[in-house]
């Protein structure tokens, strides 16, 4: 029995947000802006099976970005960050968080960019 609908739909429960059976075929791809929600989704396969990816921006508070397998198994990946994270005492560290945020968020964006998840 597939559980990707039953993992998706708990995860955004407190929204009101779920996807329909039917959605989940390789190859499909859909976005949802539900709410305070914008998710981009593609339901894709590789060596553990097929799985839905989906990508989520909350115009309030977080970005999520699962993969989720027929299993039920959830895997939480790479979300841009935010913020840039540095030391104000450290000379220099301003600038050394600031190149790092830049390439980590540039990998992150040409990966979801990859997938058309953004």
């Amino acid at each position: 029995m597939c559980k990707i609908k039953e993992v998706f739909s708990k995860t955004f429960e407190p929204w009101c947000i779920t996807i329909d059976e039917t959605d989940i075929f390789v190859g499909n791809r859909k976005f949802l802006p539900e709410r305070e929600w914008k998710i981009k989704f593609i339901v894709d396969q590789d060596e553990k099976g097929v799985f839905l990816e989906y990508y989520g921006t909350n115009s309030k508070s977080m970005h999520l970005h699962k993969r989720i397998y027929t299993d039920g198994y959830e895997q939480a990946l790479d979300v841009l960050q935010e913020y840039i994270v540095y030391r104000p005492a450290v000379p220099g560290d301003r600038e050394r968080g600031t190149r790092e945020f830049e390439r980590y968020n540039t990998k992150v964006l040409n990966s979801l960019r990859e997938k058309q998840l953004i």
